[in-house]
């Protein structure tokens, strides 16, 4: 394997200066290390041998990033053959590919990576790749936020891309250019505005994109997968084979859900909402300040993932008058809680329980499991693997306003025990070194519940 962790960390902060240091442009979004990590292996994974890589706008070199990093992890014999060739990237920006090509070069020891400066959209078809990545410029040429294009270059752009015709911007002409690039037999992975999906002025990009290769996984990403973002994204996974001519659902990844049958969940008492409800009564329980007697109060704010904020709130414990009705348990039955996660969420955020405080209904328990390791529930709880899981199993979940975790979500997560041999500990250690502040274990902490997961 690559002497790889400390040459990613490296390659990864080099990448992250120079996506800092370029001036912003149209469309210029960066993507970040765990997105590029997941595209990468989304689209990699059912690959034996290396495969002939492009990105056709690659910026500073973020998702070749992520296909390195992916190898290391899952397919180590693959580097060999990269550092000599193997990995293509093309950006119309001179400072990006110079970036690209320095952090790439940092990552595989060498430089078997062809960067080239031009413009994606002007790469012959007759040279194709085994698997085509991109997360290009999202540029639309129409709408309340159209960008101006000189009317000779967007008459060309609707003569070479079908897919311009519809809604007509750069993302929909550079999925097309993704779909000439990949053999016959390849695989695509494109980060595109979740609105390509079903949105009728992009039916002439699905169509083209479907002609010869098939999609396999719409994953919503949300409205904040990138910095400064706010339009809702899609990650998107075609394989060989001609696909339909409809609408792609915005469904989470057709891989989560059989990620979920991989393992049993815990037992259902396992999890319970015996937070204080506050019925109509809120204003008379609760103070931001502290004072004799009053119990302190965390509400689902003050859990992070790994870690518990200082509690928010006080309760003042005097009696409700007539028509006023919360239910208030005993403090000190809240406190057998051991791990704590947070309610309004679109995925699990969990901590221990340490300090143990009283917990408003915006706070779910997990009381433990017999025979489990509280440190490994925690990482497994705040895993991205179990986020896609969550958000494949229950439509609720994916909602953009106020998507709730729900004691009946949590019964239903799948969770591999001490049966998984070593990995079960290294997943606990790494998840001690997390919640202590070492940051540089999250990512190996990921990849380590990932293995478990796709063993």
């Amino acid at each position: 394997m690559l002497t790889a962790t400390a040459n990613l960390d490296a390659a990864w902060q080099a990448h992250d200066r120079a996506a800092a240091a370029l001036a912003p442009g149209p469309g210029r979004v960066f993507t970040p290390r765990p997105l590029a990590l997941r595209l990468a292996g989304a689209v990699l994974e059912p690959l034996a041998d290396p495969p002939r890589l492009m990105d056709p706008a690659c910026g500073c070199g973020a998702l070749l990033l992520g296909a390195i990093e992916y190898a290391a992890l899952r397919r180590p014999h693959w580097l060999e053959v990269w550092r000599e060739d193997g990995l293509h990237g093309v950006d119309s920006d001179p400072a990006a590919a110079r970036a690209a090509r320095r952090a790439l070069g940092t990552a595989l020891g060498t430089n078997g990576t062809r960067i080239v400066v031009g413009d994606g959209l002007d790469l012959a078809a007759d040279v194709c790749f085994d698997a085509v990545l991109a997360n290009p410029p999202w540029v639309s040429f129409s709408g309340r936020q159209a960008a101006r294009i000189p009317p000779a270059r967007r008459r060309e752009l609707a003569r070479r891309f079908a897919a311009f015709a519809g809604w007509p911007s750069l993302h929909a002409a550079f999925a097309e250019l993704a779909a000439r690039l990949a053999e016959p037999h390849g695989r695509i992975g494109l980060l595109l505005p979740l609105g390509m999906s079903d949105l009728a002025g992009y039916a002439a990009a699905r169509a083209a994109l479907e002609k010869h290769h098939r999609l396999e996984t719409v994953a919503d990403l949300g409205e904040h997968a990138f910095a400064g973002v706010t339009e809702p994204s899609g990650l998107f996974v075609f394989g060989p084979g001609a696909g339909t001519t409809g609408p792609w659902n915005p469904v989470p990844d057709t891989q989560a859900a059989r990620l979920a049958r991989r393992f049993a969940p815990l037992p259902p008492e396992c999890f319970g909402d015996i937070g204080i409800h506050s019925g109509n009564a809120a204003d008379l329980l609760f103070s931001s300040r502290p004072s004799p007697r009053a119990t302190a109060v965390r509400v689902g704010a003050d859990v992070r993932p790994f870690a518990l904020q200082k509690a928010s709130l006080w309760l003042s414990g005097r009696p409700l008058p007539a028509g006023r009705y919360a239910r208030v348990p005993d403090p000190a039955h809240m406190q057998h809680a051991r791990i704590l996660i947070r309610q309004t969420a679109d995925r699990p955020i969990a901590a221990r329980h340490q300090p143990a405080a009283a917990f408003r209904n915006s706070v779910l328990a997990c009381f433990g499991a017999p025979g489990h390791d509280d440190d490994f529930l925690v990482a497994l709880l705040n895993s991205d693997v179990v986020a896609r899981i969550h958000r494949a199993l229950h439509r609720d979940a994916r909602q953009r306003t106020f998507p709730q975790m729900k004691v009946s979500h949590l019964r239903a997560l799948p969770v591999p025990g001490p049966e998984i041999g070593p990995a079960y500990g290294e997943i606990a250690r790494l998840s001690r070194r997390v919640q202590s502040g070492d940051a540089t274990a999250r990512l190996p902490l990921e990849a380590a519940i990932l293995r478990v997961f796709e063993s």
